[in-house]
């Protein structure tokens, strides 16, 4: 049951959707704390955060985008919403109201973006989905913001992806593990020679063999770990790419 003069989210030409205190999920699917049933709605569209008398809206990376009073919202970036401004997911439009803070801000006029269609959807469901909306929302933030460098986006679907784009990742790392290991047992074995040479006469001296001995039709076992370090680091680069687009894939 919703709380007297709790904020709430009026769907243009549709229904009410109450916000729950702390962190709820609008989108599309199953998941979604806020269901809006419209297939350009991305399933985890955007997250809405009541703080208190506060509320903020955040785009999770959606594909159609979410837009407050007509301007584009930056994906990861929170954003205070006011009383009357107008929001938009997708096509889907909407007012944000808030009994409470009603004072705080006139109204916003909701006029018509192109694009966007309105009275589309129906009135959308109110769905826990056994969520705890008590959550920590910074908690949340860091779990899914955390990772932003290259190769933290690289541990993180190596962690969390499937299907072939993970086994080309784990396949690809071992060979480069295994690549690193030949050639540094060459170069260690290369150093050990060196060393020995010292105490041996230079007539009984012979040079050790740079790039280790051959192997593999005559080909050196220190070219035989590089190839195999590059061959593997390609492989595991395929595998990051196919696994980062099955998952935005998923997320549409």
């Amino acid at each position: 049951m919703a709380e007297t003069g709790s904020p709430f989210i009026q769907v243009v030409g549709g229904g009410r959707l109450d916000l729950p205190r702390g962190l709820a999920l609008v989108g599309r699917g199953e998941e979604a704390d806020l269901r809006l049933p419209s297939p350009e709605v991305s399933a985890q569209h955007a997250w809405l955060r009541r703080d208190g008398r506060t509320t903020w809206v955040n785009d999770a990376n959606s594909t159609n985008g979410t837009w407050l009073n007509g301007a584009r919202l930056v994906a990861g970036r929170d954003q205070e919403l006011h009383h009357g401004d107008r929001l938009e997911f997708g096509p889907v439009a909407a007012v944000f109201r808030d009994p409470a803070g009603g004072a705080r801000r006139p109204p916003t006029q909701v006029q018509q973006r192109p694009g966007v269609s309105y009275g589309n959807v129906s009135a959308g469901t109110f769905n826990h989905a056994g969520r705890d909306v008590n959550n920590s929302y910074d908690q949340r933030q860091h779990h899914r913001y955390e990772f932003t460098t290259p190769e933290g986006q690289a541990i993180n679907e190596l962690a969390t992806g499937r299907g072939a784009g993970r086994v080309l990742m784990v396949l690809g790392q071992l060979a480069a593990l295994a690549g690193f290991c030949l050639w540094a047992f060459v170069i260690l074995r290369f150093i050990a020679s060196i060393s020995t040479s010292a105490s041996t006469p230079a007539a009984e001296f012979t040079p050790p063999e740079l790039l280790g001995p051959p192997v593999l039709g005559g080909v050196p076992l220190g070219v035989v770990g590089f190839g195999l370090f590059v061959l593997g680091a390609v492989v595991s680069a395929v595998g990051l790419v196919v696994s980062k687009s099955a998952r935005e894939r998923r997320k549409r």
